[in-house]
């Protein structure tokens, strides 16, 4: 069972949150639902500690890999793009030299 009834127990938490009484403040029922919720949750890590820690580490571990792989991808798009101007950038200065070798040819053949 370990950390599988948890779930369980805030859905049911979240489910009761829509089921307040009408004759009571609505203030008032949702700070003590608030408390109630969040001493059985204290009860049930308390009575797991190592599993709530695992879970939480394991969550951890999950959330950094995921962000590792964003930044992995926008790295790799940077770099393609990169690669790309820097090609463009060659292809401009190749044509550059070629006008300009053509231009100073033009300007031979007027002076000749």
């Amino acid at each position: 069972w370990k950390l599988k009834l948890l779930p369980v127990v805030t859905n049911w938490f979240r489910s009761a949150r829509s089921c307040l009484f009408p004759d009571r403040p609505k203030s008032t029922q949702r700070q003590t639902l608030q408390n109630r919720e969040l001493s059985a949750l204290y009860k049930f890590v308390r009575g797991m500690p190592s599993l709530a820690v695992i879970s939480y580490w394991q969550q951890f571990t999950v959330n950094a890999q995921a962000k590792r792989r964003r930044i992995d991808d926008v790295v790799r798009r940077l770099e393609d793009e990169r690669q790309r101007l820097e090609d463009e950038r060659r292809r401009l200065e190749d044509e550059r030299r070629r006008l300009d070798g053509e231009r100073c040819k033009l300007d031979y053949d007027e002076e000749a």
